[in-house]
């Protein structure tokens, strides 16, 4: 017996809320991971590498467009991860402001198709962008060439971690839309 309710789609609470409780607990998945990664981290001596977690956010929610409230944490977040790892004032601030215009610059393109080929390729291109940032900003400051692999090694965890837990990091809709416009 196929009654009314059986042929709705089960509403979870996430696909119910809108962007901003969203965008409050994709923050704070950043920074309890932010905070984490203040403490060593190393298992039997070895080291391990750790996701720059504020790219989770400048990828995902650049998804919906441009925004201000995302922009405003992506630099608080950039200006903390300045502090904590010696940077130029200044540094990841920008690149995650510049990875989430990459974001929002690929979903303009695509039209927010969420299929495949632009889930996978979009976060890859913005990851390597990311990357070349960051290494480029730290060969320049350092007056020397860094070593790649230790940063390759925490942008493939980052991506490893995106690409499981990308659905914490999408607002669900653009800003000032309402619900099931989309």
């Amino acid at each position: 017996m196929a009654g009314p309710r059986n042929n709705r789609k089960q509403r979870t609470l996430w696909s119910q809320s809108g962007p901003s409780p969203r965008l409050l607990f994709g923050a704070a998945i950043i920074a309890i991971v932010g905070v984490l990664g203040m403490t060593p981290k190393a298992f039997f001596g070895i080291p391990l590498a750790w996701p720059f977690a504020a790219l989770w956010g400048a990828m995902g929610w650049g998804r919906v467009g441009l925004a201000l409230r995302p922009m405003v944490l992506l630099v608080l977040f950039g200006l903390m991860q300045d502090i904590v790892s010696n940077a130029p004032l200044g540094c990841f601030a920008m690149i995650n402001l510049l990875v989430y215009g990459v974001s929002a610059g690929i979903a303009e393109q695509t039209d927010g198709m969420r299929d495949t080929l632009v889930a996978v390729v979009g976060p890859v291109v913005m990851l390597i962008v990311a990357f070349l940032l960051v290494w480029g900003f730290a060969s320049i400051t350092s007056d020397h060439l860094v070593r790649a692999w230790p940063l390759m090694t925490s942008f493939i965890a980052t991506g490893a971690v995106y690409a499981v837990g990308n659905q914490m990091f999408d607002l669900g809709r653009r800003p000032g839309e309402s619900p099931g416009g989309s």
